[in-house]
């Protein structure tokens, strides 16, 4: 295929020109931000049907298909979101063979055999809508079972209620959930986040948030709502913060609520209230912890709240506070940062407390803190991620799984000091893995600053500078890109002969609080030259050269991915951007705008203006510029991006490119920002992405016919 061929659908424009700060700039695709336009409907469906059109005969993509199938097919089945009870009943949900959605699934206790609860097939079948279960929740005793279920990558849940005692259904369908179920301890109801609007389009969706109290039999339509900015006018809520409450045991005394002012801080307000005062009615909260505090999301155990916090110190300390107004202000030093490892997540158990530690991202140590002393859990392998869990501080059960990007996830219990294999899910084999090797480096970025870089590919391969290579980035909102273990999504990359990278930039959580700075707001610059930085070290290094280089990210990684093409298009052959914020100085307009402003800026501030200018792909594409073949994808049920953004982005680039490379918009309208897609969903996207890059990096298996 030629230019020629690419007789893209035309975007219709109305160009919008604004002063910001003395900058004169021209929106030229302004009008793509309306979604009721009859003439931007068309544009998208056009584009969605033009991608489809190209993507689907790229050649070898069937045969990717059938080789991802079978990749998800070698396991007889997958477990996961699994909720144990205090008398050890489990439930989880568990996905068949060959099945497009996970199932809900029930043990008694640890040895016994699966039994099937619930299927979301069952769910609306008049609909024809491929519904999928986004989140579970037993009552403490078991007794009853919370399924949450959405379709269409929509992230706003309905909820249903299962009677255990006589396995049905309750005819209550609880609406407009965000799912974070909190059960009340006397098992009769549960407290939940009602959201008032959920229009993906409209400015209010992730608005003025309540925590809804419901009690097994009410009707859901009548909102019990016990925490809002309208039930705690002191508290002085506005409407974009998100408000939630936990209950971490039956037994409790206190219960906590949250205020988490999204603009502002990722650190919420903590408040305490008494079980007596929520059996009650309305709890008068009194203040815990502040924004100021800089405390992540914490466990109660009994009057003790052991949480996260970054304040004064470098890479996060594990901390704890005792409820109570002589201790107010005060904490306890439990586990301290080191200078080269951050504390990533713990756990609290009546054995202590057990917490991980990760260097650069990438290397992963466990410990268990037990009378004052930090004991080093040594593991069966090494691990790239680990994560815990346990019932609480009251049992002294604790899980323990780890992964990598070559090691298959596996959980452990830890018992007499020793690591036992709990597996749920089996444990296949996948032969053609075993000569994968994986390179962690570190690379010097245009300041100095050193940039890890994680390198996987085929053992014995010749350094020539010719191999396909995959290079993925993120570098957002203290969000690490943590290790693990994907066969369709990363490594069959690799079993088709390409390399796979992960460069670990500036603005994510890898190396701690200063790094994340690193990358944000006006510093923002630094995450996609950090990115450039180790392209250079692969092409110098001979792994790969310009012509052989993909690249891709997704959310807020979109600012990386369009910047990397705008500032070196030289640099690449490929970009793929999904579901992309490419338009920043125009996110603070869209229903989503608060994390966004917090980590990159808004626009009313002159120095963070000029900030989003410079970090905005969309208006750094310049006319005549010779760019790289292009992916780029939206979800049209998205609620965090919206379709505009890459839309606007694929509309200009389309206009400006000067290079005989394929610009391609592929616009899903059975999908949102990735969450809760189905297996085929997930195939085929991935599909997408590595045959168009094949494609274009020139493998023989996936070329047209000249």
């Amino acid at each position: 295929m030629n230019k020629t061929q690419y007789n893209y659908p035309i975007a219709p424009s109305k160009p919008v020109t604004e002063d910001y700060f003395g900058t004169k700039i021209t929106d030229h695709y302004r009008n793509l931000e309306d979604p009721k336009d009859p003439a931007v409907q068309a544009w998208f469906k056009a584009q969605g049907v033009y991608a489809e059109n190209i993507l689907e005969n790229i050649p070898g993509r069937d045969v990717l298909i059938k080789k991802m199938e079978d990749l998800s097919q070698r396991k007889s089945y997958v477990i996961s979101n699994v909720n144990v009870t205090k008398d050890d009943q489990c439930f989880f949900l568990k996905q068949e063979k060959g099945a497009e959605t996970a199932q809900v699934f029930y043990r008694k206790e640890e040895d016994s055999e699966d039994e099937l609860l619930y299927d979301p097939k069952d769910y609306k079948p008049e609909t024809k809508r491929k519904y999928v279960i986004s989140n579970l929740r037993p009552s403490w005793d078991g007794r009853y079972l919370v399924i949450a279920i959405t379709h269409s990558g929509f992230e706003i849940s309905e909820m249903i209620i299962l009677d255990m005692t006589t396995r049905k259904v309750l005819p209550q369908i609880i609406t407009h959930c965000f799912t974070n179920v909190k059960w009340f301890p006397n098992n009769n109801g549960f407290a939940y986040i009602h959201r008032p609007v959920i229009d993906i389009n409209s400015t209010n969706l992730w608005k003025n948030t309540k925590v809804v109290r419901y009690y097994i039999g009410d009707d859901p339509k009548e909102l019990n709502v016990f925490f809002s900015k309208d039930t705690h006018p002191q508290l002085k809520i506005v409407p974009n913060d998100f408000l939630h409450i936990d209950i971490f045991d039956p037994s409790d005394k206190y219960i906590l609520g949250y205020v988490r002012k999204p603009s502002a801080s990722k650190c919420p307000d903590v408040y305490y209230a008494t079980i007596e005062e929520l059996e009650q009615g309305i709890p008068d909260w009194k203040p815990l912890l502040k924004i100021e505090d800089q405390a992540g999301y914490g466990v109660l155990i009994n009057d003790t709240y052991v949480y996260p916090s970054v304040k004064n110190t470098v890479n996060r300390q594990i901390r704890s506070i005792t409820i109570g107004k002589e201790s107010l202000g005060r904490s306890t030093l439990l586990a301290d940062s080191k200078a080269d490892a951050i504390i990533d997540n713990f756990a609290v158990t009546s054995d202590g407390l057990y917490f991980t530690r990760v260097k650069n991202g990438v290397e992963s140590k466990l410990y268990l803190l037990q009378d004052g002393n930090e004991i080093n859990i040594p593991l069966t392998h090494p691990a790239g991620t680990i994560k815990l869990s346990s019932k609480g501080g009251r049992y002294a059960d604790i899980s323990i799984t780890t992964s990598g990007w070559i090691n298959a996830e596996t959980s452990y219990k830890y018992v007499n000091k020793q690591l036992i294999k709990a597996n749920l899910s089996p444990l296949d084999n996948y032969p053609e893995f075993d000569d994968f090797v994986v390179k962690e480096v570190l690379v010097k970025s245009h300041d100095g600053e050193e940039v890890p870089l994680s390198i996987i590919h085929k053992k014995g391969i010749e350094l020539n500078g010719q191999h396909p290579t995959l290079m993925k980035g993120y570098g957002a909102h203290n969000i690490s890109f943590k290790p693990d273990f994907s066969p369709i999504a990363r490594l069959m990359w690799v079993v088709q002969g390409g390399i796979y990278c992960v460069a670990h930039v500036r603005g994510g959580g890898e190396k701690g609080e200063a790094w994340f700075q690193g990358g944000r707001k006006t510093n923002k610059p630094n995450t996609w030259k950090d990115f450039i930085a180790c392209t250079e070290y692969l092409i110098n290094e001979n792994y790969t050269c310009p012509d052989k280089i993909a690249m891709a990210g997704g959310s807020s990684g979109g600012i990386l991915i369009g910047r990397a093409m705008t500032a070196r298009p030289d640099l690449y052959a490929v970009a793929i951007t999904e579901t992309g914020g490419m338009n920043m100085l125009r996110v603070e307009h869209s229903p989503n705008p608060a994390p966004s402003i917090r980590d990159h800026g808004i626009s009313t501030d002159p120095d963070e203006c000029k900030g989003l200018i410079e970090m905005d792909a969309y208006l750094q594409l310049q006319k005549g510029v010779k760019y790289p073949a292009t992916l780029i994808t939206a979800g049209m049920n998205d609620p965090r991006v919206c379709a505009w953004q890459p839309g606007k982005f694929a509309a200009k680039l389309q206009v400006y490119n000067a290079s005989d490379k394929p610009i391609i918009f592929w616009v899903d309208y059975k999908s949102g920002h990735g969450y809760g897609n189905t297996e085929s969903q997930t195939i085929k996207r991935y599909a997408n992405l590595f045959s168009f890059a094949f494609w274009q990096l020139g493998h023989p298996e996936y070329q047209f016919e000249e």
